[in-house]
């Protein structure tokens, strides 16, 4: 079960979305070190002490987040994140770097 879980809505077509979620990953990686890889219109993402799916859909993005117990402390800090930065990037011009 999902420590996280967060669906958003979105107004973009699915490879405009899919864009997006790369940016957001591209980002995750390189501030945080995580590994991500897409499977069909799914993006895994892993780092230490999280891990987690990105399932881009016609309407809406779907977050799910598995926390490790250090991680689990700041679930709402990371949850707002992720809310902050899906906020700006399923916009047609969001710059989608996560805060």
């Amino acid at each position: 079960m999902a420590d996280i879980h967060i669906k958003r809505k979105h107004a973009l077509d699915r490879e405009q979305a899919k864009a997006k979620v790369e940016e957001i990953a591209r980002d995750l990686k390189t501030k945080l070190g995580a590994e991500y890889h897409w499977d069909g219109d799914c993006l895994c993402f892993q780092r230490s002490g999280a891990s987690g799916v990105i399932n881009v859909k016609n309407e809406a993005v779907e977050v799910n987040v598995k926390l490790g117990l250090l991680l689990k402390p700041m679930k709402s800090v990371i949850e707002n994140s992720i809310n902050n930065g899906f906020d700006v990037a399923l916009t047609d011009s969001g710059d989608s770097k996560l805060t």
